[in-house]
């Protein structure tokens, strides 16, 4: 299992890349919370209200979720943070019926 943290700037897009990667089948789990985020951006230090999704995949999917958040994510360099994880018997168990 792996966990993969990006952001949006908006609730809609959240939404929107969410339900993509879901109706795929490429995610079995998205979680949407609204954050604030700090970093450095053309020699600047910015601060912004973002969104944060998690979400949780197989890592043969790893490709394919790159590929649709670059499609359609509205970041110019958009984070793609991918993690190892380890679940549960039976969340990993559930994980796997709900990926293709």
């Amino acid at each position: 299992m792996i966990v993969l943290h990006t952001t949006t700037p908006s609730k809609k897009e959240a939404k929107h890349l969410a339900k993509i990667l879901l109706e795929n089948r490429f995610v079995a789990c998205a979680q949407i919370t609204k954050i604030r985020s700090y970093y450095t951006w053309n020699e600047q230090i910015a601060h912004e209200k973002e969104y944060l999704l998690i979400l949780k995949t197989h890592k043969k999917h790893k490709k394919n979720i790159q590929k649709i958040l670059k499609k359609y994510h509205s970041y110019e360099l958009p984070q793609m943070i991918f993690l190892k994880a380890k679940a549960s018997k039976a969340y990993q168990q559930w994980l796997n019926e709900n990926l293709i």
